[in-house]
Parts: structure tokens; C-alpha cells; sequence
């Protein structure tokens, strides 16, 4: 393996080779005097044609982060984000909140206030580089991000950038955080010399502990009634595939809970819905796997004798503080090899043909069976009630899409009537709100060949920034359908206000304090200051209609395009 090297330039032109050989593709940015090094370095990478990340202009943090999130959740590869000193990183915190709990690998970079007061190249040189400097601005995002440094001689470029991918792939997957002082950036180097990526291998996935695997395959053998619950073992592609062997194989049902990507396909003949509850109330083993919230305690919990298994990354979810879900199992593993692992350990003890097994698969499906006919007998004259019921959106968008277009959930989309069968086609959120529309252009940059969709709130709408986003979109080529189920309020506002008030005078009010957004925006008509096609959907049997038209302009005439539909 030979090495590289920048013969001569400064720090900033090594950094974005050095990116670029380590398989960063883009670099996702909204710019400010902290980049000044940067902007020349990438000029001079263009004029030359050397090696570095395609530039991406983004006129908000929020956004930049939100592209990240969506081309690395469909790539599994991270990409950079970088942001201006402490005011970028403010704005963006709520993704790289979001990024955590999703575990997906961002590396985020932020230029340091210049520190030098004298003539030296990169100080300081306007008066924002005294009044934007705080004592500690990584403290900002320290309890987001799994490590973070401030690069402070050329000499250390290498290492800080392989220890940054290096920790944002070791699993649990993360973001990480690097600050970049613009005199460190502008300092002259000559035969900056780096070796290849293979020298600093990431950390091996975590395989379970075979003895705690066979202790569970036991408890599991003996149970008549076990369940798995997950949220994001879709995470690892393969785990997909394992724990839908598994489920099959041994009649186990699989629900998922606020599933933040796809964990089993839709047809899959195990597949238990979004609602762990009522499977939870009969189980007498229950396995987490990849989740943090398996249920809701005040809500419902398992009976006392209930057998309950934790598996994953990290089973003991470090990054919470507060965490009661007993446990009688904490396994440590990737959900991928750990399904594999239990499902061979259930084989040499179940076989193929257990009475015990057959006769729950025949209950399941049975049961399973009716809830589908209950689905579907609701759909019967849906068009016809309005406002439009989410369901009813949910299923005519499932009608026209296809199976390989990349959803993107941040609103009521209706999972029960979403059909998803591969791994990384729909994705969703786990803590603050405003990705979806940065992460369906980041996906549609990774896949530009397949449909994208963004199925939005109307808060989350506002909250993603989509002038931006828009913006980005049309720059760059990028065109995706973005579906707003429009309310006209905060609906996990008004509805935990009600749940816990609901005989309240919130509930009997007409116009719900702070959870009101009414009047509603024309959403439709902000896409069209980036070239876009909007339209507004009241009536409920134009939906079908609409999106096919929406979705023609998306895929034939490459263009945005948003549809408003009014929702109950």
C-alpha cells in the first residue's frame, strides 16, 4: 500500500484530500469567515483537479445536517458537514441530536473563532472574531456526539481524521465533532504525506456472547407466547434479512415501535404492526432488539414473570440517563449477527417441526389475518370522509410509488398501510423535527435513479427549513415529491395535552392553546420560487390524482414538486 501526498499547499488542501481518499463524496456546508482556507482550497482542487468532496452549498444548518443524514442512511457511508464556529453549530444541534439517537455515522466539523490578534495568516481580521469566541464552544455538543477534538498542528491531520471515522462507524454508530482554527487551516505544508485508509481499520461489529445466546434460546424454546419488538435493527441491511428468518422459522411476531427504519417487510407472515401493546399484555418472552423504548411503562408492562431480553450495540442504551426496562437478558451484538446467532441456537433445539411452534404460527396468522381484513374493510368509502383521514393518504401513496422508492416519514403517515419489503426504503426520526426534507435530497443525491418522499407534517414542513431545502434541491438536480398531511396544528401536542387533560378545557377549546397553526400557510407555493410545482388537496378522492400528476413531475419532468393535503 503506497502512500500519498500533498507536495505542496496549506493544511486546509491536504484536509479535504485527505477526506476525499478516505471516501467522503460530499461536503455539505453553510460558510462563513472560518472557511476562508477552505473556499481557496477548493477553488484550487477544481482548477487542478485534485482530489476532494463535491462542495455543497446550504443556506442552513439544519438543512446541511438533514443531507447527511438522508445520503448516509440509504449509503451507510458517512459524509461532512461543516458549519460556522459556534453560531453553525448552534443551529445545527437539533440534527446532531437526531443523528445520535438514529446511529448514523456524520462527521461534522465546525470552524474555530481565529484566536491570533497579530498579523499571523488565518487571525483575526473583523470584529466578529472576538464577539463569536466562547470559552468552550464543543460543550455546545458534547452530550450529541460520540467524540470531539480541535485540530491544532498539521502534523496530527491524519490521525484526527481517521480517529473521527474511526469513531463515528464503530458501533453503536454516531456523530462526531471537529473544530478547525482558521490559522491551522491557512498554514503552509510541503510533502504532507498520509498512508491508505486500510492502516487505520474500523473496530469490528460486536458479536454476542454465545452463552448468554443459548441461555435465551432456551427461555425462548420453553415460552408459548414470545415476541421481538425493535425500532432501527434495519440499521445493519442484513439484520433484515436474519430477523425475518428467525420470525418465520419459529412463529415468533415482530411489531415495531415508532420504527426509525424498515425492520421487516410488510408481507412478511409475522409481521405484528407498530403497536407492541396488546402483544405485550400475552408474552411471556419478550426480545428488544435495537430498541430503546420497547413500551411505555405508565402505559403498559409486561407481566411479572414476562422473560425480557435487551440485544444490541450497545443494550444498555449509554446515552440515556435515565433507562428502567428490566432486563434479564443484556446482550451485546450487532442485530444482524445476533439474530443469526439465536436462530441457530433455536434450531438445535425446536427442529422444524415443533407442535409447539405450529401451533402458535396457526394463531398468529389467524390473527394476524383478521387485523388485515379490518385494514382493509377501513378503507371502505374513505375517499369519501373529509378532511382526509391519514390512513387514506397513507394508502394512495403506497398505490403509486412503488416498492423501491426512499420514504422519508416526519409527519402521520400510516405505516399500516405503507408496503415496504427492502431494507433502507423508509426511515424516520428520533428526536427533533425538521430532517425530512434535508434527508430526502441527501437520499435522492445517493440514489438519484429512485423516487423520493418526503411525507411531511405541516409543523415539520416549517421546521426543515424548505426554502433551503428547496433551494438545494433545484441547484443541484434534485428532484423528490414531498406529501404534507396539513392538520393545521402540533398533533403530538394536542394529543399528549389530551391524553393526560381529557376532560380539560384544552380539550373542549376550539382552537388549542400553542398547538393551534392555524391560519395555514399555502404551503404549495413555496417549491415554486425554486421552480417547483405545487398544489393544494382538499377533497379526498382527488388524492390518487393529485400525486400521480406530482409524481410525473418528479420523475418525467424532473421537477420538486408538493403536495398540500388538507388532513384530519
Amino acid at each position: 500500500m503506497s502512500d500519498r501526498s500533498v507536495d505542496t499547499g496549506t493544511v486546509a488542501d491536504a484536509y479535504l484530500a485527505l477526506l476525499a481518499d478516505r471516501g467522503v463524496d460530499y461536503f455539505f456546508a453553510n460558510a462563513g469567515t472560518d472557511f476562508t482556507p477552505l473556499i481557496e482550497a477548493f477553488a484550487k482542487a477544481a482548477a487542478l483537479n485534485l482530489p476532494a468532496p463535491k462542495p455543497i452549498a446550504v443556506p442552513h444548518e439544519n438543512v446541511a445536517m438533514a443531507l447527511a443524514m438522508g445520503y448516509t442512511m440509504v449509503t451507510g457511508r458517512p459524509q461532512m458537514v461543516m458549519v460556522h464556529t459556534n453560531v453553525g453549530t448552534a443551529n445545527a444541534l437539533c440534527q446532531m441530536l437526531n443523528t445520535n439517537r438514529l446511529n448514523l455515522p456524520v462527521l461534522v466539523a465546525a470552524g474555530r473563532t481565529p484566536f491570533a490578534e497579530d498579523a499571523t495568516k488565518g487571525g483575526r481580521s473583523i470584529d466578529i472574531h472576538w464577539t463569536q469566541e466562547m470559552f468552550d464552544q464543543a460543550g455546545m455538543v458534547r452530550e450529541a456526539v460520540k467524540w470531539d477534538y480541535e485540530l491544532r498542528d498539521a502534523g496530527q491531520l491524519e490521525a484526527v481524521v481517521d480517529r473521527a471515522l474511526n469513531i463515528a462507524n464503530a458501533m453503536p454508530k454516531g456523530p462526531v465533532y471537529l473544530t478547525l482554527p482558521r490559522e491551522v487551516l491557512a498554514r503552509e505544508v510541503s510533502n504532507f504525506t498520509y498512508g491508505a485508509f486500510a492502516q487505520h481499520s474500523d473496530a469490528t461489529a460486536p458479536f454476542p456472547d454465545l452463552n448468554a445466546i443459548d441461555e435465551l434460546a432456551e427461555v425462548i424454546a420453553a415460552a408459548k407466547n414470545p415476541m421481538i419488538v425493535t425500532s432501527q435493527l434495519g440499521n445493519v441491511p442484513d439484520a433484515v434479512d436474519a430477523v425475518s428468518d428467525l420470525a418465520a422459522r419459529f412463529a415468533i411476531p415482530v411489531t415495531q415501535y415508532r420504527p426509525r427504519t424498515m425492520n421487516l417487510p410488510s408481507a412478511h407472515p409475522m409481521h405484528a404492526g407498530f403497536n407492541p401493546a396488546p402483544w405485550i399484555a400475552g408474552a411471556d418472552v419478550i426480545i428488544a432488539v435495537e430498541c430503546e423504548v420497547p413500551w411505555i411503562p405508565r402505559l403498559k408492562k409486561p407481566n411479572d414473570d414476562c422473560k425480557i431480553a435487551h440485544i444490541a450495540a450497545d443494550p444498555l442504551y449509554s446515552g440515556a440517563p435515565h433507562r428502567g426496562f428490566r432486563a434479564d437478558f443484556a446482550i451485546t451484538g450487532a442485530a444482524d449477527k445476533s439474530m443469526q446467532a439465536l436462530t441457530q441456537a433455536l434450531e438445535a433445539r425446536l427442529g422444524d417441526g415443533d407442535a409447539g411452534v405450529a401451533e402458535r404460527r396457526g394463531r398468529i396468522e389467524a390473527e394476524l389475518g383478521q387485523q388485515s381484513q379490518e385494514r382493509t374493510a377501513r378503507l371502505r368509502d374513505m375517499s369519501m370522509i373529509q378532511p382526509a383521514d391519514p390512513a387514506w393518504i397513507s394508502h394512495c401513496l403506497n398505490e403509486v410509488i412503488g416498492g423501491d422508492a426512499v420514504v422519508m416519514r416526519e409527519a402521520q403517515l400510516d405505516l399500516n398501510y405503507l408496503e415496504r419489503s427492502e431494507p433502507r426504503t423508509m426511515f424516520g426520526g428520533a428526536s427533533g423535527l425538521g430532517w425530512g426534507l434535508g434527508g430526502a435530497v441527501g437520499a435522492k443525491l445517493a440514489e438519484p435513479e429512485r423516487l423520493v418522499v418526503a411525507a411531511e407534517g405541516d409543523g415539520a414542513y416549517m421546521f426543515g427549513n424548505p426554502v433551503s431545502a428547496h433551494f438545494v434541491a433545484a441547484a443541484h438536480d434534485l428532484p423528490f415529491l414531498t406529501v404534507i398531511f396539513n392538520n393545521e396544528r402540533w398533533d403530538a401536542v394536542s394529543q399528549a395535552t389530551r391524553a393526560m387533560y381529557p376532560e380539560g378545557y384544552a380539550a373542549k377549546s376550539n382552537s388549542e392553546p400553542l398547538s393551534s397553526l392555524k391560519p395555514s400557510p399555502n404551503f404549495e407555493q413555496v417549491v415554486t420560487a425554486s421552480d417547483g410545482y405545487g398544489a393544494r388537496v382538499e377533497d379526498p378522492a382527488e388524492i390518487p390524482r393529485a400525486l400521480e400528476t406530482a409524481i410525473k413531475e418528479v420523475t418525467v419532468n424532473k421537477r420538486q414538486a408538493v403536495l398540500n393535503v388538507i388532513s384530519a
